[in-house]
């Protein structure tokens, strides 16, 4: 069982930032995301999102990508889940449902099920 305790490697502190007030959702990066901010991410989404956000983001790892260039969303009324991006790219990715979504052109293909 991957926890995402595997995170806690990435994490530093910054309050949540909101992206609009029409719909709020919170957008850090990872190195800002302090133990408060990864305690409700964990528990505001089901274990199979958390496992998916614990997988890309060892990925992230693997690939030597800095904390400060991976993006975070949570509490997006539009994603039921949680959003994972890098900045300047256009590599998005979503846990949804269980499932590792690839975004392209407003279109995702599954790229992994949990």
């Amino acid at each position: 069982m991957m926890k995402l305790s595997l995170i806690r490697i990435f994490i530093l502190a910054l309050p949540a930032l909101p992206l609009s007030e029409a719909a709020r959702a919170d957008t850090l990066p990872l190195s800002k995301i302090n133990r408060k901010i990864e305690s409700h991410i964990q528990t505001s989404n089901t274990k199979k999102n958390v496992q998916c956000l614990a997988f890309i983001l060892k990925d992230f790892q693997e690939r030597k990508i800095p904390k400060s260039r991976i993006l975070v969303t949570f509490d997006d009324p539009n994603i039921d889940g949680i959003g994972i991006g890098l900045d300047e790219t256009d590599e998005n990715y979503t846990c949804e449902a269980g499932e590792l979504r690839s975004w392209e052109e407003n279109e995702y293909q599954v790229a992994k099920r949990f």
